[in-house]
């Protein structure tokens, strides 16, 4: 590199997160290739939940989660849950996990996160300008539903913390919420509004519109699986995969779940753990689909209104990279939607499985190596992949251009812990 040009670059990843960093690095007019073994948005970019809130940047490690651990340990089909055969591998990242919920670390992850969603907000709304793809996203915010007035109070303090950082939100009593949302399940008297969230209607399409509008702007995208990175004197030297040989110039590792590898070839060992996430779509659930995004907040569940239907999410299971899926969980989601909605039509219906690159602190991994400078990472983003997309994207071109960035990145450095 020199001065800050860069001739070829080239992205390991077509997730949402790749696809934000190769179109930006286009944008400056860099020669830039992705490569993956799947085709673009297809692994957990193409199975979320649509969410790209504005504030709403929750760790998933909280103040008083160690002492819910147990009963996670015990219910397998629970929300959040682990396979007994995985702790051992587990144990250091869930060390690690826990230590991030104490108070003081909290405040600070929870401030780090706000500030990059809050930037990502912005950057995709450009972005869904310039690509053509402004009706793939609705605007008409989320709501967190409670069965009492008690049980949001009892989460008031969590959102205090939201609203500190200039989360928009409202208190909604029963008559205020029924006006706005005639999908609204039996037995749910309040919420908490969320104006300033904005989700998609089809959370492939987005990534899917991202790989059209890089190919437009010149980019290439290569279906191929890599299986080398071949180093020389001065760092990573070429990629090697199924189909050849790729010279590099400057390496982005956006691979998702599947980085710590990679990172690990880099001289990086990373506490990246798979974070399994499963959905349910009702393609014709024959109820009041909802007008807004919908945390049911007793049974963790999301529900969200899609062009293909109701989407159903809110689990998480750690139970190894390359697991198998445990479809029984699906099959509880379905259990308590219809519990929700009991006229529900159940059939037809989908099911998704996929793993989410989680880090122990929920903060991804955005930066330079210290070890190779012609390396940069953006992997870890959790379950806010999409949200955060975007601002990776440009904090990536920014690095990659020798630029200050919008962001300080200290905090996502990959030799944090």
């Amino acid at each position: 590199m020199n001065g800050g040009t860069i001739r070829k670059v080239t992205v390991i990843g077509a997730g949402v997160v790749g696809l934000a960093a190769a179109v930006a690095l286009r944008r400056d007019g860099h020669a830039v290739t992705v490569i993956d073994r799947l085709p673009p948005g297809e692994a957990c970019s193409f199975g979320n939940s649509g969410a790209m809130p504005r504030n709403h940047a929750m760790p998933m490690s909280t103040p008083g989660i160690l002492r819910k651990v147990p009963g996670y340990l015990l219910d397998p089909l629970g929300p959040l849950a682990f396979r007994w055969r995985h702790l051992p591998a587990l144990a250091p990242w869930l060390v690690t996990f826990l230590q991030s919920s104490t108070p003081k670390r909290f405040d600070h992850i929870l401030t780090t996160l706000t500030r990059l969603m809050q930037q990502s907000h912005a950057d995709w709304s450009v972005l869904l300008k310039d690509a053509g793809m402004t009706d793939r996203v609705r605007e008409n915010g989320a709501l967190s539903i409670y069965r009492s007035a008690e049980a949001r109070e009892a989460a008031w303090p969590l959102w205090r913390m939201l609203i500190e950082r200039g989360a928009q939100v409202e208190r909604l009593d029963e008559d205020a919420l029924r006006a706005i949302e005639p999908g609204l399940p039996a037995g749910y008297r309040c919420a908490v509004l969320e104006h300033d969230y904005r989700h998609a209607t089809d959370s492939h399409r987005i990534p899917a519109g991202l790989a059209e509008y890089f190919q437009r702007q010149g980019g290439v995208i290569r279906r191929e699986t890599v299986s080398e990175i071949e180093m020389g004197p001065h760092g990573p030297r070429a990629l090697r995969t199924n189909q050849g040989e790729h010279p590099l110039d400057l390496l982005v590792v956006a691979a998702g779940a599947w980085s710590g590898p990679f990172a690990a070839r880099l001289g990086h060992t990373v506490p990246l753990e798979a974070a399994r996430g499963y959905h349910v779509t009702f393609l014709d659930p024959g109820v009041t689909m909802p007008n807004h995004v919908l945390f049911v907040t007793d049974m963790r569940l999301s529900l969200t209104p899609m062009e293909k239907g109701l989407r159903v999410g809110g689990n998480v299971e750690f139970a190894g990279l390359g697991a198998p899926p445990d479809f029984r969980r699906p099959a509880r989601q379905i259990e308590n939607v219809r519990r929700l909605f009991p006229h529900m039509r159940a059939e037809p219906h989908t099911k998704w499985s996929g793993d989410r690159p989680m880090m122990p602190d929920s903060l991804p991994v955005i930066g330079r190596s210290p070890v190779h400078r012609n390396v940069l990472y953006a992997f870890g983003h959790g379950q806010y992949g999409l949200a955060l997309a975007a601002a990776t994207g440009r904090l990536v071109a920014e690095l990659a251009a020798e630029r200050p960035t919008a962001l300080d990145l200290s905090p996502f450095r990959i030799d944090r812990f």
